[in-house]
């Protein structure tokens, strides 16, 4: 690992799921170069998770449960991300196994200065970061990193289409960030995941998104091309 201050935060958002939260972190430490780190987790388990060395803690309320949205907004609210030029969102069930991932995903980003970067999850691929790299000047321009109302669902649909209408999205096949996950049958179906693929968390998340897409994401695309001086 490379010394000096590092200019990438990982965040990462977990729920009943200490054991998969440490090998996460353990195994992204090894093949990181230019991160810092910080787990998001409830204020009812916080003893729940044992400490990680060189894993900072961001305690939420209780009361949200599993969803990762309210989390990551409220991770915005506390201005955590200012001191990096990027943040990187990774889940438990995500292992980073490419060594220098993280230079290698800022790499584009720092040469158009903004912009939304991903690895290759081997479920979604090059179609939506659902582990995503993002530069902290847009993050700052829009005030959030979820489009307000979601619980859980389409925001990496919602990263994807930002990117893009900022001409600079950005996906890197090579760098391998494999989603262990019940769908690719690399995990076991739990309360988490039956949490946030239920019909009613869909269908909730799915109109608030179509809604935002179709009204307040013009705007705020206008607004983060402003503050960054894009033409």
């Amino acid at each position: 690992m490379e010394q000096g201050q590092k200019t990438n935060l990982v965040i990462c958002g977990s729920r009943g799921r200490p054991d998969k939260v440490v090998e996460c972190f353990e195994q992204v430490k090894k093949v990181s170069h230019i991160s810092d780190f910080m787990l998001i987790i409830n204020e009812d388990q916080a003893n729940f998770y044992p400490e990680i060395a060189g894993v900072k803690r961001l305690v939420v309320p209780a009361s949200w449960g599993t969803t990762s949205c309210a989390k990551a907004n409220y991770f915005v609210d506390q201005k955590l991300y200012r001191d990096y030029f990027t943040v990187s969102g990774i889940d438990d069930d995500c292992r980073v196994t490419t060594d220098g991932w993280d230079l290698l995903l800022t790499l584009p980003l720092k040469a158009k200065g903004y912009g939304v970067s991903w690895g290759n999850d081997t479920i979604q691929n090059g179609r939506v970061p659902t582990k995503w790299t993002m530069t902290s000047n847009i993050i700052e321009a829009l005030g959030f990193l979820c489009p307000p109302g979601l619980i859980h669902l389409f925001v990496d649909d919602f990263f994807a289409r930002l990117g893009q209408a900022l001409d600079s999205a950005h996906y890197a096949p090579n760098v391998m960030m494999e989603h262990h996950h019940w769908i690719n049958g690399k995990a076991e179906m739990d309360d988490t995941y039956r949490e946030t693929a239920a019909r009613e968390t869909w269908d909730h998340d799915e109109r608030v998104f179509t809604e935002y897409m179709t009204g307040q994401f013009h705007d705020d695309v206008e607004r983060v091309k402003k503050a960054l001086k894009i033409a």
